[in-house]
């Protein structure tokens, strides 16, 4: 019956993957471009690693055992993917830069 762990687990994942999308889409929020990618990548995971210290601090039990590293490293998997299925949804519109002021005459 292992299959039963695994389907009662997949509330807990879709959890986590939701909190990675809100934290993406707060990311698009504070840094608006197309260009700034790997910025907005870092700002989610480095919220994701404030939000678990901050429950360590509070004593929240569950995150005694989180594997920091391995969370982040994960994070920015699902990150990765969650990005890429918005960018084919057209959810994250790159728009080209606006174009150049004219040269002075």
């Amino acid at each position: 019956m292992r299959w039963w762990k695994y389907l009662t687990s997949l509330p807990q994942l879709i959890a986590l993957v939701r909190g990675v999308l809100d934290l993406v889409r707060s990311a698009e929020d504070f840094l608006v471009g197309g260009t700034l990618g790997a910025k907005k990548r870092a700002l989610v995971l480095d919220l994701l690693d404030t939000a678990v210290q901050l429950g360590g601090q509070l004593g929240v039990p569950e995150v005694r055992g989180i594997d920091r590293s391995k969370l982040r490293e994960v994070a920015g998997v699902v990150v990765d993917q969650v990005v890429a299925v918005l960018n084919a949804l057209g959810v994250f519109r790159h728009a080209a830069p606006p174009p150049a002021p004219p040269a002075p005459r």
